[in-house]
């Protein structure tokens, strides 16, 4: 697949929208490497009030804003190292956080044992996170993330192996769902990944219970429209 334009990535937000008639819209988000500044499309203003990612990737969702971020603007720290744009917490690396703060363990050696499996970018190799609406975004994202419900994962399913076939294989614990599963795991392994959420992304945003998170990368953005188009329309 030949690399994708901006504009024909806006084309596909709406498109995609329509396709799967999502409650808002898919999210681009895009990380930028030191050096790398000349990325930030010109003009796009810095957020305006510090969030952590799974709120900032909600609210672009529903408001159809875009803005850049630096590591400073970003509430939740262990969200922010996962985007490679800090350092792990040490009680968050520990286990101790998820033992003993929110008792999500019975042991801290079990949450350390979680913590040792999830995606993280490395240190303060990020200086900066884009975010925009798909239909609207000025810069080639690294990830498009879709908050959806589990039918609309399963056309997006779909969609992804209509050309190639194959398999999606989730990976997600039910921590740091939006900024490792969504996005680091995905720059990884470049694949997508369906996550359930997490209990801090579940209470910052208005993500619903009945609704999940479905992360693309980019690159496979068109061949997962053009086999969308080609399903649906024999449903019509």
């Amino acid at each position: 697949m030949n690399p994708i334009d901006q504009r024909k990535l806006n084309d596909y937000g709406n498109e995609l929208k329509s396709l799967l008639n999502l409650k808002g819209s898919p999210v681009g988000v895009k990380l930028i490497s030191p050096g790398k500044e000349s990325e930030i499309p010109a003009g796009m203003e810095k957020i305006d009030k510090q969030m952590r990612h799974c709120q900032m990737t909600d609210y672009v969702r529903r408001t159809k804003e875009s803005f850049s971020t630096g590591y400073e603007d970003h509430q939740c720290k262990g969200g922010a190292a996962a985007l490679g744009l800090g350092e792990l917490p040490d009680k968050v690396r520990s286990g101790q956080f998820y033992c003993d703060g929110l008792h999500h363990f019975k042991t801290v050696e079990s949450a350390k044992k979680t913590v040792d499996l999830i995606t993280f970018l490395g240190p303060k190799t990020r200086i900066s996170a884009l975010y925009a609406p798909l239909e609207s975004t000025k810069f080639i994202p690294d990830v498009v993330i879709f908050i959806c419900t589990p039918k609309q994962a399963m056309l997006l399913t779909q969609g992804y192996e209509f050309e190639d076939g194959g398999r999606i294989e989730a990976a997600f614990s039910g921590k740091q769902s939006v900024c490792s599963d969504a996005v680091a795991h995905v720059m990884k392994t470049a694949k997508p990944n369906m996550t359930i959420g997490c209990s801090g992304s579940r209470a910052y945003t208005k993500i619903t219970d009945d609704e999940l998170l479905f992360s693309i990368p980019t690159k496979d953005i068109e061949k997962t429209v053009i086999g969308l188009r080609l399903i649906l329309s024999d449903k019509t």
